[in-house]
């Protein structure tokens, strides 16, 4: 054996020696080292660029490519003005059902650039311009493109949806089953929000329907000008064809609304008009019974035909009436729509100055967070549109809110006020809340189990 392990030894010094055979090896290694990166790794690849077909204006028999921009002419309140657009679908004509010859056979789905995507709609060839003003060159918004990759997503699938006596134009595209998509008009109930694309199922469901109002648990009610609200819990996991209905709802209204099929973590706050038939929904929000990053809203949505009339601050009040309930500070769950957006900086503006205009003694911002729940951020983010955030040398960061913004506010105030023609819904009145957190419920329950 020794003279085994001798003779393997031997052989393998004499072939390093002679070097002919480490010599290719090296080479290669070298040569591999030394080569440029000349193109992308295995696995990656490039992002493929849309080819945008050539398209002549005067040969009107071939249809406008996919992704072709042009100029519209959108309809206006007064006159009809030139705006920059883009073609997203195209359809045979609807408004005849044989083209007569020598004319435009299609028509097309544009969306105007810089405009918000629920500002999109069919329009004929007619209103198409191939030249027009120069454009103005705008940053692209990734999440936004990602979030519109699908063509299908990116066309509204119904003209308009009704509930009740109410008929709203929808914005958006909404995962209604397919079924249902040969319909341009969907009919809700208003009791149990169960959909359908003819009036007389409808009808016969109706006749059919026991429920009044929501179901779930009332936790508020109150006598509001020219109307009477009530506001229901319900739960995702018990309720899971309700709540998913309302999510079928919103997503007409909400651009970047994720549409989730489990409700199970959520509950829904639906806001109702009282009326003498039962409790008709007019908006809703949603949260997470356990909120990982203090989110005290995940989704708020108030119907079309219910809008300004005051619906949206009182969703936004009551989320954060909720909280203090909770004893945390919470923030609405990112990204929200711009009119969402808008609803909450005017909720925000409007409860800083209401506490800074009653306060006498000097005030911190943590205080301020804690009498509203709101987060620091936002605190400081409304501070600074208010512009009343000052930084002094000597007495460093301070709030100095001049008397003309709170003029401003209590002349706003006062006009809605006075206007008793209107329908007008206040922020909640925290005393009539009969709510208790659900983390605390569910701790009752376990309680209760072990004696």
């Amino acid at each position: 054996r020794l003279q085994l392990r001798k003779s393997r030894l031997s052989d393998s010094l004499h072939s390093v020696n002679e070097g002919q055979a480490a010599m290719p090896r090296a080479k290669k290694v070298l040569k591999r080292k030394g080569k440029p990166n000349s193109g992308p790794r295995k696995g990656k690849k490039k992002k493929e660029e849309k080819k945008i077909e050539n398209y002549d204006p005067k040969d009107i028999t071939k249809p406008v490519p996919l992704e072709y921009s042009l100029w519209c002419m959108k309809s206006g309140a007064s006159q009809d003005v030139i705006q920059a657009a883009q073609i997203v679908e195209r359809r045979a004509r609807t408004d005849v059902k044989v083209c007569p010859p020598g004319e435009h056979e299609w028509e097309y789905y544009v969306h105007y650039e810089g405009m918000d995507r629920r500002m999109d709609e069919w329009v004929s060839y007619k209103k198409l311009r191939f030249t027009g003003p120069k454009k103005k060159v705008e940053k692209k918004d990734d999440h936004h493109d990602d979030h519109h990759g699908d063509t299908v997503t990116r066309v509204r699938n119904f003209q308009e949806i009704q509930i009740g006596p109410y008929v709203m134009p929808t914005w958006y595209f909404s995962p209604f089953p397919v079924e249902y998509q040969r319909h341009s008009r969907l009919l809700f109930c208003e009791f149990c929000l169960c959909f359908f694309g003819h009036k007389s199922e409808l009808e016969r469901h109706s006749r059919k329907c026991t429920r009044t109002h929501p179901p779930g648990n009332e936790i508020y009610r109150s006598t509001e000008t020219n109307i009477k609200v009530a506001m229901f819990e319900v739960d995702g996991k018990k309720e899971e064809t309700y709540t998913q209905n309302i999510c079928y709802i919103a997503k007409l209204f909400l651009e970047h609304k994720t549409l989730k099929y489990n409700t199970h973590p959520f509950l829904f706050y639906v806001l109702c008009e009282v009326t003498p038939k039962g409790c008709v929904m007019v908006g809703y929000f949603s949260k997470e019974k356990f909120s990982e990053y203090n989110y005290n809203l995940a989704c708020i949505c108030t119907l079309p035909c219910h809008q300004k009339k005051g619906f949206g601050k009182f969703l936004i009040s009551m989320s954060y009436e909720l909280s203090k309930i909770e004893g945390r500070s919470g923030s609405p769950e990112t990204p929200i729509s711009d009119l969402g957006q808008q609803a909450y900086n005017s909720y925000w503006k409007g409860k800083l100055i209401e506490i800074l205009s009653k306060r006498k003694e000097p005030i911190t911002i943590n205080e301020i967070c804690k009498l509203t729940s709101m987060t620091l951020e936002n605190v400081t983010q409304t501070l600074k549109m208010l512009d009343i955030l000052h930084y002094d040398n000597r007495e460093g960061h301070h709030i100095a809110i001049p008397v003309s913004i709170i003029k401003r506010y209590e002349e706003k105030k006062a006009k809605i006020e006075a206007n008793k023609s209107r329908v007008y819904v206040r922020p909640c009145i925290p005393s009539k809340i009969r709510w208790y957190p659900f983390h605390a419920r569910e701790i009752n329950k376990r309680e209760k189990k072990k004696e």
